[in-house]
């Protein structure tokens, strides 16, 4: 973002001999006040690229990531408003002050994004996982369900493995078959009863059971309905980012 705000300034350079003054004032003060700009450079070091987050955002193509780049952006603005008031406003160029005044009082968009955003961001939206345990009571009681359901599915191996007296019986999952039971073809014939066979390869026999069908079904509910609400409440953050943003 620096170096495409250098780039526009070479390029439409200024013409008007107060406003060079004003900006060689503020260039003055930071080459004055040396701790001043030492302090700045790394504030500005860790500040993300907000013009190209909001960008994406406002055109309908941002991600989780860009929220928290926006985030951060806006929280390293505060500090460096608090940073440049320590020596007093007065004492500042009157850019300087411009500056400081055009950022703006985001306390309340920094607390919203803080409390919403967990921890490790998806690559996108649609990952789901974004939004932080607790921020939404609905949202975590469909994730509850979902883990809870999940580790029913856990039981269930227990329980098929001792009932068939088949150890290495497991059940996984993949986006073709969902969840399943899966021997090897060595212990296929003890699985009868409610197993009912799904696929045979070289090296494993696969079967299901109504029973995990069920559970198979509650998950995949649960999990859809999580991923809705975040969606959902993704789209409410990105709303009230490009609303203060125009604002």
């Amino acid at each position: 973002a620096g170096a495409r705000l250098l780039a526009a300034r070479l390029t439409a350079p200024l013409t008007d001999p107060m406003v060079i003054a004003a900006r060689l004032d503020a260039v003055q003060w930071f080459l004055t006040e040396r701790d001043f700009r030492e302090l700045t450079r790394q504030t500005l070091r860790a500040c993300p690229d907000i013009e190209r987050a909001l960008s994406r955002l406002t055109l309908d193509r941002g991600v989780p990531r860009d929220l928290a780049a926006i985030r951060d952006a806006i929280m390293r603005a505060r500090e460096l408003k608090e940073l440049l008031a320590v020596g007093g406003k007065s004492s500042l160029p009157n850019e300087l002050h411009s500056v400081c005044e055009g950022f703006g009082d985001n306390d309340v968009l920094i607390e919203r994004l803080a409390q919403s955003l967990a921890t490790d961001l998806p690559l996108l939206a649609r990952d789901g996982g974004f939004i932080a345990s607790g921020y939404a009571t609905d949202l975590d009681e469909h994730r509850m369900a979902r883990d809870e359901s999940r580790r029913l599915i856990r039981d269930l191996e227990k329980r098929y493995s001792k009932e068939t007296g088949i150890s290495v019986l497991k059940v996984k999952h993949n986006n073709v078959l969902g969840y399943f039971v899966e021997v090897t073809p060595a212990h296929a014939n003890k699985m009868t009863g409610p197993f009912i066979h799904r696929q045979t390869l070289a090296s494993s026999v696969r079967f299901t059971t109504v029973e995990l069908g069920h559970l198979e079904a509650k998950i995949s509910r649960a999990a859809e309905r999580a991923l809705a609400l975040e969606l959902e409440l993704f789209g409410k953050l990105v709303d009230e980012v490009c609303g203060q943003n125009e604002a």
